[in-house]
């Protein structure tokens, strides 16, 4: 072989190798970004998570928490921009991924100091979630959106073409933020908790920027020395031991959670089970609303106003009636169908709800019995379907009682509030069957709109519909829960409360609707409705009840 030819053969295998170090850098940089989005998408769920179990869930803190690690993103993408051209890709990506251990570690306790702040009062309560979100991951996010313009700039340094290496680049981004969200979502809440995975994303940004100073033969002193600390404030965040939860509780890496007879977290809310001042009673609440109470000794006796109303109701109208056939949708702390089945026994009460661990809650923390010893029989599932599924079964259900318990005050799942689902519940009921709701609202001049629409949408449903709040002196003008019966026949409920055999209870009469009859206070109530049905295809109960939030 001439010299040429050896010449020639080495400028080729120089070629191939130099060919396959780059493809080798592109997968790397591809990997990279992928990782950092699916970071980011993992954060930007939890944080939805974590902010609904002190803010509340609502159409503001989806807004607020999408908003703004959108922006965090669009400023670390603009900031990252300007570090790539001023800075050699792997030089930096150790720092940028350190960076962004760190600031997304601080979420925990930032989270643990702003839940214990008071809002001001001249902070609206919109603006006051956004400014909650806006201080605890705004940072992280910017840090996060910093990777992708220096990944880009390290693709294209390989000679690539500049539109598919740039669209690659998006493409594995995306494909991280898909994977991101759906193992959040499906997996990762449920299994392991909001705060727990907050650590662990913090730990694993460490850990590539470990591994990105070795490949870049950098300095890994600082990095290690970062990782080894954020693996030890692990412990005291989330350890079960004594000296652990303490030394965890005051340098605000976790909450005291000791005030708890209960504490869970499921893929749908934050459960806590407490101690009330009143002997024997514990309260429950999911996120941060409680949903009930109940007496330990005796859980016949009710503690809540609008599970009181309910009772008042059922007995008015079941009269004598010794057995009765409930469906409860949403089973809060089994509070009131465990009272109708130790009230009416031999009756069939069954419960939809869509959250397994509630129902372990109410076991653990309220002494449920099992279904064969309590008289009551859940089904799980969300109760738009698990009510379909009883339409389209063969056998008809005929409760004498429906009763729906799935609203709180800033999260109301539109589907339950539909003409479709009224039609759905009214063909379960039997002929002289009744539907009982609560939900919260405002009665004054100026809200009330959701209430309106529901009551609205209700009577295309069921011809007679009555209104009571559950003060003594209701409508209060202020922010209350509303009990809301409807039926196919009209209800004897005057002086309800009041009369011999009444399950004593104050509660008053808002609003009327007999037939084509309606008493002032319905007509009052149909002016702030604006002549609005809630259907599947236009429901917009977040933007009803945004007066709620000026109360908050």
């Amino acid at each position: 072989m001439t010299t040429d030819e050896q010449s020639e053969q080495v400028d080729v295998e120089d070629s191939v190798a130099t060919e396959a170090s780059h493809r080798r850098m592109l997968i790397l940089a591809y990997g990279i970004v992928f990782l950092s989005s699916m970071a980011i998408l993992v954060i930007e769920l939890v944080a939805g998570r974590l902010i609904a179990a002190s803010l509340g869930s609502s159409l503001y803190t989806w807004t607020s928490v999408i908003g703004v690690v959108l922006m965090g993103i669009a400023i670390g993408n603009w900031f990252g921009g300007r570090l790539a051209d001023r800075y050699e890709p792997r030089r930096i990506l150790p720092r940028i991924f350190l960076t962004s251990s760190i600031l997304t570690f601080s979420i925990l306790i930032l989270y643990t100091l702003t839940s214990g702040w008071d809002r001001p009062t001249s902070i609206g309560w919109p603006y006051w979630v956004a400014l909650n979100v806006l201080l605890i991951f705004f940072l992280p996010s910017a840090s996060l959106g910093t990777i992708s313009p220096v990944v880009a700039k390290l693709a294209l340094d390989q000679g690539w073409s500049t539109g598919a290496t740039v669209g690659n680049v998006y493409a594995w981004g995306a494909t991280g933020s898909i994977v991101g969200t759906f193992i959040t979502g499906f997996v990762l809440i449920e299994a392991f908790g909001t705060r727990q995975i907050i650590a662990a994303v913090a730990i694993f940004l460490a850990l590539i920027a470990l591994a990105l100073a070795l490949w870049g033969k950098s300095s890994t002193a600082g990095i290690t020395v970062a990782l080894v600390m954020l693996v030890g404030l692990s412990v005291f965040a989330f350890a079960d031991a004594a000296w652990a939860v303490e030394r965890g509780v005051s340098m605000n890496l976790r909450f005291d959670l000791s005030i708890y007879v209960f504490h869970d977290e499921s893929s749908y809310a934050e459960i806590n089970v407490y101690d009330t001042d009143t002997e024997n009673v514990r309260a429950y609440a999911l996120d941060d609303l409680v949903h009930g109470y109940i007496n330990t000794e005796d859980p016949t006796i009710l503690e809540y106003d609008y599970a009181q109303a309910y009772a008042a109701l059922t007995h008015r109208i079941a009269g004598d009636t010794d057995t009765i056939d409930t469906l409860m949708i949403g089973g809060g702390g089994y509070v009131f169908p465990r009272y109708m089945a130790l009230t009416f026994p031999g009756s069939r009460s069954h419960v939809i709800e869509i959250d397994p661990k509630v129902k372990a809650a109410a076991e653990i923390a309220f002494f449920l019995p099992p279904d064969d010893e309590s008289g009551v029989v859940t089904y799980f599932g969300d109760a738009r379907n698990v009510v379909s599924d009883f339409v389209q079964a063969q056998a008809p259900l005929d409760y004498q009682f429906v009763y729906l318990d799935a609203f709180n005050d800033f999260s109301v799942p539109f589907h339950l509030t539909t003409l479709e689902f009224n039609e759905q519940i009214a063909s379960l009921l039997t002929d002289d069957g009744v539907y009982i709701q609560n939900l919260i609202d405002i009665f004054n001049n100026d809200h009330g709109r959701f209430l309106g629409a529901y009551v609205a949408t209700l009577h295309e449903t069921f011809d007679y519909v009555y209104v009571f709040g559950t003060h003594e002196q209701s409508p209060t003008g202020g922010r209350e829960t509303f009990v809301v019966a409807a039926s196919q026949v009209p209800l004897e409920l005057d002086e309800i409360g009041e009369r011999d055999g009444d399950y004593l209870v104050d509660m008053a009469p808002v609003a009327k609707w007999e037939g084509v009859e309606k008493d002032f206070g319905m007509t009052n109530l149909l002016r702030r409705d604006r002549g609005l049905i809630l259907t599947d295809n236009y429901a917009p109960v977040a933007n009803l009840i945004a007066g709620l939030y000026a109360t908050q």
